[in-house]
């Protein structure tokens, strides 16, 4: 689980920026980066790092960029690698121009002009998208009402299946959406700040 979220992270600091820290702890500088400590179990979190305590290993990850003129922060879960293509690596909610916005992150990059259609599936409710290509390739940005659904439908749903087609790409899987509403709300309260 380890290794599958340090591969996250490193296609989450190529997808949105430079991540300093994170780069230098890639590089092999342990004191540049710690780890985030799991949750306890009583619902807390230790430091800002982890979200959802009763899943602490597949939780959403509070991800940082500190410093100079590019300070972001994002909210970062991996798919469900048991039932996901490979080339699933999860979501990303991050801080866009307005609000809170979310990412579907692949690990192959896609053109910069592809325009997949994703199908987004919570219970029984079916909704289709037109993604859009955030610079690197490996990140498919929703419109804003792919956040109303995060913010209504969403809310009350163990997981999300996600299909995205492009050509002759075909890409599945699932993300779990415990700890959904706390990382929406911290997400916001910092894009606010902004």
């Amino acid at each position: 689980m380890r290794l599958t979220l340090l591969r996250l992270l490193v296609i989450f600091a190529s997808i949105w920026g430079q991540f300093p820290l994170l780069a230098e702890a890639l590089e092999g500088k342990p004191e540049a980066y710690a780890p985030p400590e799991p949750a306890s179990r009583s619902g807390g979190t230790s430091g800002a790092s982890t979200i959802d305590a009763p899943a602490a290993s597949g939780s959403w990850r509070r991800v940082r960029s500190p410093g100079g003129e590019f300070d972001a922060t994002a909210f970062l879960r991996t798919a469900d690698l048991d039932r996901s293509d490979p080339r699933l690596a999860g979501l990303m909610l991050r801080c866009g121009e307005r609000g809170v916005e979310i990412v579907i992150v692949v690990v192959e990059p896609f053109p910069p002009r592809a325009q997949p259609k994703i199908t987004l599936r919570v219970a029984k409710q079916q909704s289709y998208f037109v993604g859009s290509i955030i610079p690197a390739g490996a990140g498919i940005r929703l419109p804003v009402d792919g956040m109303k659904l995060a913010n209504d439908s969403w809310l009350g749903s163990q997981e999300v299946e996600i299909k995205i087609a492009d050509g002759d790409t075909a890409i599945e899987g699932i993300v779990p959406l415990s700890g959904l509403t706390a990382a929406i709300r911290a997400l916001a309260a910092t894009c606010v700040l902004k």
